[in-house]
């Protein structure tokens, strides 16, 4: 592989087109592409070109994200904040880039669908794979929210074909993805055959490039294992460097991987400060001839150079569209130079008219179905966690989910925090009146359609489930779980990793736990599988599957509105 140049960042000395840095430019090139101030792309008798505008996390956020203010660098070189995201804008901003050059391809690094706003999660983020289908989506990473709903349903969304259960929900029969999803490394344990193709190839003015596709290798933790039962996840750069060996043996030297995992920068979005996180290793570990890496997981945007490769990331929720350049060698079919630069996606520009009508159609169904007011609340009920880590929302979820499986004896009940999505605002944001909460705003708190179980523990069990809260996290806080009420332990954030929570500290309804006693506890099927790590889960007995998640929540606002916030007073922390 050559050399490969990488200009990380630096919106100055890039000169290819300035249409891409201002929005007013980008609103004159929907209207006339061929201005004489567009730079026409770099292509020569010697080399070609190629395109690449990649985003990543998606999540099904075809409206504009509400958490959309960014500080990013514009044409003056000095920060700037403005309101991102929305896929009409995206489509709009995609289509400026594209008529830079013709050699172009639109990529994701995965999770395009999955933890979606109820416009795209109500229909199974049909809505969604439309919406990117019409952008031209050309290849996809899946990521770990791709498998929520299991391969079944992922090979639905490829596919198409109407919902099993709820049928085709907008009239029309859902055809799949315009684009492709690319597996390299889930296999079907069967059949020793990735899941979908592992790679696809482009030619490129008679050149071949290659796009190889990586989930997450630690998929298994954060989905419901009994929707990828029969599948394996291996590691991402053993599975690069098999691909790459049979590409190399079809002479292809451009090859850029489409991956499912990230890393962390402290700068601003097309900086590299601090550049940490597991995907260095990764690229390490791959193969010389990987040229480039889109990145995704972390929901950050970064343009790095991690062992002489180019390694990006666009933030999430369309926020930002990562425009990357590789001028690949005629003669070798090799890449000489690769640059990148993060372009956020503002909403100064004209919103695409064909994206538009795929929002207001599932708008429209979406409202029909969520505006149905379920309960109310007192005041805010916000996800946000405290110094012990607890919730709010956190508190009242569990609590719902205690209500629903009390009456088959279960004593507790355990929620992850990162399947608490959305605070519950008192404000009203429609027509439905302060302090009342609809269908919508409930789905949003809980997108992810898991059932609830029941299982049972010993008070030992429970004491190493709470220890097993600070083993994978260098946040100690980020892993913990929300309890519901009448549960009560202390943790020590300066105690050993395994020392943590003393045992003694941990009752229920007032009573100190017996490590030999068996208790009936209840968690959703996610954490009951052993998601976020939490593998004592596994180890329970007498494992009941028992209520949908949000119809618990649904069942418990009617009998119990309006409902205050949590109280935030079941876990202390010391130390």
């Amino acid at each position: 592989m050559a050399n490969i140049l990488i200009f990380n960042s630096i919106y100055k000395r890039t000169k290819r087109s300035i249409a891409i840095w201002c929005p007013s430019i980008i609103t004159l090139m929907m209207l006339c592409a061929s201005l004489a101030f567009c730079a026409p792309f770099n292509s020569t008798e010697e080399t070609v070109e190629l395109q690449i505008l990649a985003f990543n996390d998606f999540h099904g956020q075809i409206e504009p994200p509400s958490d959309s203010e960014i500080l990013y660098y514009n044409t003056t070189n000095y920060p700037f904040k403005a309101e991102v995201g929305g896929a009409s804008y995206l489509a709009t901003q995609i289509k400026a880039l594209k008529a830079t050059n013709p050699n172009t391809v639109i990529v994701s690094a995965g999770d395009c669908i999955g933890a979606s706003p109820s416009v795209s999660a109500l229909f199974h983020d049909e809505s969604t794979i439309e919406a990117l289908s019409k952008i031209g989506l050309d290849y996809s990473a899946a990521g770990n929210h791709e498998f929520d709903e299991g391969v079944a349903e992922l090979q639905r969304m490829q596919y198409g074909c109407c919902h099993q259960v709820d049928g085709c929900q907008d009239k029309d029969r859902f055809v799949g993805a315009g684009y492709y999803y690319l597996t390299a490394n889930v296999i079907n344990n069967s059949t020793n055959s990735t899941l979908f193709p592992p790679y696809k190839i482009r030619e490129i003015e008679g050149i071949p490039v290659a796009f190889i596709g990586v989930s997450l290798e630690d998929t298994p933790s954060d989905v419901t294992q009994s929707g990828i039962r029969g599948f394996s996840f291996l590691d991402e750069a053993d599975s690069i460097n098999v691909v790459v060996r049979e590409l190399k043996e079809k002479g292809i030297k451009a090859i850029v991987v489409l991956i499912h995992n990230g890393g962390q920068q402290d700068g601003l979005p097309s900086e590299s400060r601090n550049f940490s996180g597991s995907i260095i290793d990764i690229v390490k570990r791959s193969d010389k001839e990987v040229d480039l890496f889109v990145t995704g997981h972390t929901h950050e945007a970064y343009v790095s150079n991690v062992d002489g490769r180019i390694v990006t990331q666009a933030a999430s929720k369309g926020k930002f569209i990562t425009d990357i350049d590789l001028v690949v060698s005629k003669e070798t079919g090799d890449v000489l130079l690769a640059r990148a630069k993060n372009v956020a996606v503002t909403r100064d520009v004209p919103e695409d008219p064909d994206i538009l009508e795929i929002i207001e159609k599932y708008s429209e169904l979406e409202e029909s179905s969520t505006q149905e007011v379920i309960g109310s609340i007192t005041a805010d009920i916000s996800k946000d966690q405290n110094d012990s880590g607890e919730s709010a929302l956190g508190d009242v979820i569990a609590d719902t989910q205690l209500y629903s499986t009390e009456e088959v004896g279960a004593v507790v009940a355990f929620m992850n925090i990162g399947g608490v999505r959305a605070s519950l605002i008192y404000k009203a944001s429609a027509n439905e009146g302060a302090g009342n909460v609809t269908y919508g705003e409930a789905f949003s708190v809980q997108p992810f359609g898991n059932s609830i179980y029941t299982l049972n523990l010993t008070g030992r069990q429970i004491d190493e489930l709470l220890e097993e809260q600070f083993n994978h996290s260098d946040d100690e806080d980020d892993n913990i779980l929300q309890v519901s009420k009448g549960f009560l332990y202390t943790w020590n954030r300066s105690a050993p990793q395994g020392q943590k929570v003393d045992i003694n500290s941990i009752k229920i309804n007032g009573k100190t736990i017996d490590p030999k006693e068996s208790y009936c506890v209840a968690a959703n099927g996610f954490l009951a599988d052993g998601g976020d790590h939490f593998s004592i889960f596994k180890a329970g007995v007498n494992r009941v599957n028992r209520i949908g998640d949000l119809k618990a929540f649904l069942n418990y606002f009617q009998i119990f509105s309006p409902v205050s916030p949590g109280s935030m007073d079941r876990i202390t922390v010391i130390g």
